[in-house]
């Protein structure tokens, strides 16, 4: 009995011998990779989801609305601690913000930020532990509209000899959009200026309108401006005999050289039924030269 017993405790040394052999030694290079392996992907897991905290600085904060519009805000940009995954934050290059304030009736008005109503995006498992300031003062005025006329502006001169006669915007008027303080001080929207140097006859272009406020928005972006461009015109008398021992003074207005030359004899007057003259103009001069008054001497 006692040799059985012995026999069969050192069968089991040599089996666990040979255990410990296959385990140990056999293989062993393949064993110490998979455990290398095993190492770096825990290291990697670990080092994945290490929580930081971390204080992102100057975050551009905007501000959404739908039937108001913000007039004016104190604050602009707003600092901003988030947490979470290490690896996530670090990789995190530039941060916006926004606010809802939708809903919100016109006035001043006091906004909370807080991480539930302040929307930025964050990679997932980063979150806002805290925004700074925290409350910002904003006031909000409902958004009108108002039909304006269209103002041409110009630069540059004409050569002396030449002028505008006239000027026209097509559409004349434009419908611009925008809080009721901005609407209220605005009477006209003008266009880009318009370099009239060189010109010397009639020009149509399209030219942008030129929107100065950014609260405002207009219907359309440009016009279409013509411009009218002749000889430079002149204001000139003429005393025309009638044959009747009356005599007539008209002032005509028009091209120099058409006036500058002319006799009055050029002239016909006549008188209507109330002994009111009229005066009937050469041909050259019908569609070019406005008689601004007559009067009987």
């Amino acid at each position: 009995m006692q040799g059985d017993k012995t026999a069969r405790t050192n069968h089991s040394l040599v089996l666990a011998k040979d255990l410990l052999r296959k385990v140990f030694l056999e293989d062993w290079h393949l064993k110490l990779l998979a455990l290398g392996i095993t190492l770096a992907l825990w290291f990697a897991v670990t080092g994945l989801s290490k929580p930081t905290t971390a204080r992102f600085s100057n975050v551009r904060l905007s501000m959404q609305s739908s039937d108001n519009t913000i007039t004016d805000s104190e604050v602009n940009t707003i600092d901003l601690v988030l947490s979470g995954d290490a690896r996530k934050i670090n990789q995190i290059d530039s941060l916006s913000a926004s606010v809802d304030l939708r809903g919100l009736a016109p006035g001043e008005r006091t906004v909370t930020l807080t991480p539930t109503n302040v929307f930025v995006p964050l990679p997932p498992g980063v979150k806002i532990d805290d925004i700074w300031p925290n409350r910002v003062q904003v006031k909000l005025e409902r958004v009108e509209e108002k039909d304006v006329p269209v103002k041409i502006e110009t630069m540059g001169d004409l050569a002396p000899n030449l002028e505008v006669y006239s000027r026209t915007a097509t559409p004349s008027r434009i419908t611009v959009r925008g809080p009721e303080s901005v609407l209220d001080q605005l009477n006209s929207i003008s266009t880009e200026k318009i370099d009239l140097k060189g010109r010397t006859g009639d020009f149509t272009l399209t030219q942008p309108l030129a929107v100065t406020d950014s609260k405002a928005t207009v219907q359309r972006g440009d016009v279409s401006v013509t411009f009218r461009i002749g000889e430079r015109r002149i204001e000139k008398q003429f005393t025309i005999p009638t044959g009747h021992g009356k005599s007539v003074r008209v002032t005509l207005y028009g091209p120099t050289s058409l006036l500058q030359k002319r006799k009055p004899d050029e002239f016909k007057v006549t008188f209507d039924s109330e002994d009111t003259p009229q005066v009937t103009l050469p041909a050259d001069m019908v569609n070019s030269v406005v008689i601004k008054s007559t009067k009987v001497l």
